[in-house]
This record gives C-alpha cells, structure tokens and sequence, in this order.
C-alpha cells in the first residue's frame, strides 16, 4: 500500500474532519506496521514537533528474519491540537518511507537536523530533509484529501466560507489550510 491509496481511502469517506486514529488504524490494517504508538513529550526547543522511530524486535529463534516491528511516534505535548493532528500523521507517514529517505543512527539525524529546521542552509538538502519537508503535505493530502479540498477551495473562493473556518472545520492549522487550499493542487502528482 502507499500513502496515495491510504490518503485516496480517506476521500471516499467525503467526512471531514479525518479522525487521526482512523488514519493510524488504517496503516496498521494495510501495511506491516500494526504497533503504533503516540508518545507526547516535551520539547526543549520551538523547532521541534515531531519524530518518528522504528524498530524491528525479533521474535523467532537467534538469528531469525522474524520480527515485529514497533513504531513511536512522538510529538510535542504543549502543541495546539491542530498542530497535533498535522504532526502526528506526518510521523506516521514515514511508514511509506524508502532506506534511502530514513536515517538510522544518532549522528545522522544530528546532521540532518539543520536541513529539516532551515531549509535555506547553502548545504544541499539531504534526501530524508527533502523527504521531511514534503511530510506535511502528505499530511494535508490525508487529512483534506484533493476531491474534499477543492470542494472547500470552491467554498472559499465563493465567499461561501473562510479560510479560518475550513481550518476549524478540517481541525489544522490556519496558515497551513491556507496553503494547501491555494496551491495544493499543483502538488497532488508529486504526493505519489
């Protein structure tokens, strides 16, 4: 399964807003990902919002290929509960992540950490940056699938409705909903 079928799922629902569990039901219903956890802790710096780790525990004899594999997702516990929502399901669609878009030592993610905070360093991006930066909107494709977002665009556009009460509606962030109601569309083929 991939993060467009996942997000495809939650358009065919044509509610709103997507409930976050059911987002993580639903990976651990179609991938090999069935053990998710939330973790809300406390951050030492404003940057941060959330993480995503992975691990495999094996579970057969020594030296067995069979494992389990147990994924935390933490976030930050002072964050609105917009931001919540957004945080929680961008870490959790890392499950759809390639190796090369995941680093798998402390030392790589201390290198990778100023490319994810500020992504206008001179250094080149690093592929699991890039691929973190475009995590928010593969949230946003989620949670305000494109059929439901262009709905509510129409709704906007047409003085129907106004940016802040889709975001009320859809539970994210304002600035966030914003965006993605305006350019959103010129992103869908590349949330593949």
């Amino acid at each position: 399964m991939t993060h467009k079928a996942l997000a495809q799922s939650f358009e065919n629902l044509g509610k709103l807003p997507v409930i976050v569990d059911d987002v993580l039901q639903w990976i651990r219903q179609n991938t090999d990902f069935k053990n998710i956890t939330l973790h809300a802790v406390e951050r030492q710096h404003r940057g941060f919002r959330g993480a995503f780790r992975k691990r495999g525990v094996p579970k057969g004899p020594l030296y067995s290929a069979d494992y389990d594999i147990f994924v935390d997702i933490l976030y930050g516990e002072d964050l609105s509960d917009d931001w919540k929502r957004l945080v929680i399901v961008k870490e959790a669609l890392h499950v759809f992540d390639g190796a090369s878009e995941c680093v798998d030592a402390p030392e790589k993610l201390q290198s990778l950490i100023p490319s994810i905070i500020d992504p206008v360093l001179k250094e080149a991006l690093q592929k699991p940056a890039l691929n973190d930066h475009w995590g928010q909107f593969r949230a946003m494709a989620v949670l305000m699938p494109p059929g439901m977002r262009e709905d509510l665009k129409k709704a906007v556009n047409a003085n129907v409705r106004t940016v802040s009460e889709v975001a009320s509606l859809v539970r994210l962030p304002e600035e966030r909903v914003d965006m993605w109601l305006r350019y959103g569309a010129m992103l869908d083929d590349l949330m593949e």
